[in-house]
């Protein structure tokens, strides 16, 4: 928004109301004019005014078989309905990791319109990947009866170190070649619309936000657990990436003065992550996914091995708790198929461990949580680009 010397003046005034109005339809569906003035708080005349600059601009659209919305009431004539216009354009999303990709097509207010996923274990460097991205993108785009000239914003999440400002990744171990490539660029040949980058596991906390289990709570802990962990933190409703970009990367958590990294995986990642599951399986079970199913049907065996790796876990996201004091701590990931007997166990093991314990969740968006994520955030920056354009 700008701030010369307009900044307080009617031309700025009606951009804000407008602004205000079109949040309130987007996110509210249909409305009339008094349920506008109720939910801006807006008089008759600012609503009508906002509105009719609205319809210029493309924006809205009358409810068929409704009334003029800017005409004045006359007694006995229906109230007009008026309704953002979802489907003027599209939103792209994308979870972007070392063995799938998942692509989502939305509206323009994130109704799901196309989601493909594909395999990126061939892909063999961050070229490549970026050219199997775009692919299905078109492919997801054809699939929604959209065109790419229709995107408004395109947001990829991966695992790494983001840089935002720049639209690249600074750290990415896990994905071969993908740190520093110009995203923006690469993509910017196919899209006539922002690329935004972000930390996958960040896109997950605004996930839940959005429509996962967190959206009454203002301060969120979100912990992948799986081969490799991370945390995402909302504060305040705020996402916090931290100074560098590296806030929530607690697989980095050293307990035991171990090593920092080995092949690529931090300490705690070593000591807690699906591989460590597995081998407390003690031989009994193929793999960490057979010890959190049989955990979860109350085996004996899996149980103990779940209580170990919880008690290890809880050593190493309490001093981040004590730090935070979030009101809720999402876990999610692979590992979380663990279910409630693994939930049990983090709390039993926090408490002792921390002066106030957080309410504790199961995440419910299951490996769609990123590319969900993804979603909000090309939300979000819609939101200032239409505010913009008024």
């Amino acid at each position: 928004m700008s701030t010369t010397s307009r900044g307080s003046g009617p031309h700025v005034l009606r951009r804000l109301n407008a602004s205000a109005v079109l949040t309130a339809l987007r996110t509210g569906g249909p409305q009339r004019v008094a349920d506008l003035m109720d939910r801006t708080g807006l008089t008759r005349p600012t609503v009508t005014q906002a509105l009719t600059l609205l319809e210029r601009a493309g924006w809205i659209s009358p409810v068929h078989g409704t009334a003029d919305v800017t005409a004045a009431p006359r007694k006995g004539r229906p109230a007009q309905l008026v309704s953002f216009r979802a489907g003027a354009g599209c939103l792209v999303g994308a979870d972007v990791g070392p063995h799938k990709a998942i692509v989502m097509i939305t509206d323009l207010i994130g109704a799901p319109l196309a989601e493909l996923r594909v395999s990126t274990g061939s892909a063999g460097d961050g070229p490549e990947l970026i050219t199997l991205i775009a692919d299905t993108v078109r492919a997801a785009l054809a699939r929604a009866g959209r065109t790419e000239d229709e995107v408004y914003a395109v947001c990829i999440g991966s695992p790494g170190i983001a840089d935002p400002e720049n639209r690249t990744f600074r750290l990415a171990p896990s994905i071969p070649g993908w740190a520093s490539l110009p995203l923006d660029a690469e993509l910017g040949r196919m899209f006539r619309c922002p690329v935004l980058v972000e930390n996958d596991v960040n896109l997950s906390v605004l996930a839940e936000r959005w429509q996962g289990v967190a959206t009454d709570a203002a301060t969120v802990l979100f912990v992948h657990w799986g081969s490799r962990i991370g945390a995402g933190l909302v504060v305040g409703g705020r996402l916090h990436r931290g100074v560098g970009g590296a806030a929530g990367e607690i697989g980095f958590i050293d307990l035991d003065e171990t090593p920092p990294v080995v092949g690529g995986m931090g300490p705690l990642e070593r000591v807690v992550g699906a591989d460590a599951i597995g081998r407390l399986g003690g031989g009994a079970f193929p793999d960490s996914g057979a010890v959190l199913r049989a955990a979860a049907d109350g085996d004996p065996a899996a149980l103990t091995a779940i209580d170990e790796i919880a008690a290890r876990f809880a050593r190493g996201l309490a001093p981040a708790l004590l730090v935070l004091d979030p009101e809720l701590v999402v876990i999610g990931g692979g590992v979380s198929r663990g279910g409630p007997p693994l939930l049990a166990a983090l709390e039993r093991h926090l408490r002792p461990r921390t002066l106030v314990p957080p309410r504790l969740a199961l995440s419910a968006l299951g490996d769609r949580a990123g590319v969900l994520g993804a979603i909000r955030a090309c939300l979000d920056n819609l939101e200032a680009t239409l505010a913009a354009s008024l």
